[in-house]
């Protein structure tokens, strides 16, 4: 039989098999297969393509992948789908470009402090810097060679309103990055060469404005006290 409801009754003694005895063994299939039904809900809704929106939340609990306010149904399910890849890589380099880039913001170049050339301190080695160049180049992809981007791009960071993004990526850096590592800061280039070490190509821009975001301040509305790292962004 297909169903419980039409299989239940059949299983009546023959005194109870008459139209109330029947309709009885009818009650108690539909009741099974209605759990059958659930049952059959909690499975699908495990799964990311089918599951319901009011579900995402407990899978991104299971993920540890909380929702972050720029994050869309769409982009958070894209998220919690790359979840492997990203734990997988959890404190590298491109581990760390793609959390911050499957937010929709765009993929960032992760840059230690060693590599910039005015930088010889001891103390700074755990630290990092944060560059959304606004070139296209960066995808997500392993980092390899020589930086070389090519044509200008427009990060969508680079139109977020400030006061509101910042809280996210200090969230979403701190998750990812080293327990001992320090974000010193978050820097939009918008296209524009940067700290006078990368050669953006023979491509003359435009003057576009470099927002660099370091150390929050006091007074700053997402300034929060007590979840903060003085001196540096994150």
């Amino acid at each position: 039989m297909s169903t419980y409801l039409a299989w239940q009754p059949t299983l009546q003694p023959a005194g109870l098999r008459g139209h109330w005895g029947e309709r009885w063994g009818a009650v108690l299939g539909a009741e099974k297969d209605a759990l059958v039904g659930l049952a059959k809900d909690a499975v699908v809704a495990r799964f990311l393509p089918t599951a319901p929106s009011d579900a995402l939340s407990l899978l991104g609990a299971d993920r540890q992948i909380g929702r972050e306010s720029p994050d869309t149904e769409a982009t958070y399910r894209a998220r919690l789908a790359g979840a492997w890849e990203s734990w997988s890589w959890v404190g590298t380099r491109y581990g760390i470009s793609l959390a911050v880039g499957l937010l929709g913001e765009g993929y960032p170049a992760v840059i230690p402090y060693r590599e910039l050339p005015w930088d010889s301190a001891v103390d700074r080695w755990a630290r990092i810097r944060i560059l959304f160049t606004g070139f296209a180049g960066w995808t997500g992809e392993p980092f390899g060679g020589a930086w070389s981007w090519g044509s200008r791009l427009e990060q969508p960071i680079e139109t977020e309103t400030p006061a509101t993004i910042r809280p996210v990526l200090r969230r979403v850096l701190r998750q990812w990055i080293n327990a001992r590592d320090r974000v010193f800061s978050v820097t939009i280039a918008r296209g524009e060469a940067v700290w006078g070490l990368f050669s953006w190509g023979s491509s003359t821009w435009a003057v576009n404005p470099i927002d660099e975001w370091s150390a929050p301040v006091f007074g700053e509305a997402d300034t929060i006290w007590g979840a903060v790292a003085f001196g540096v962004f994150c």
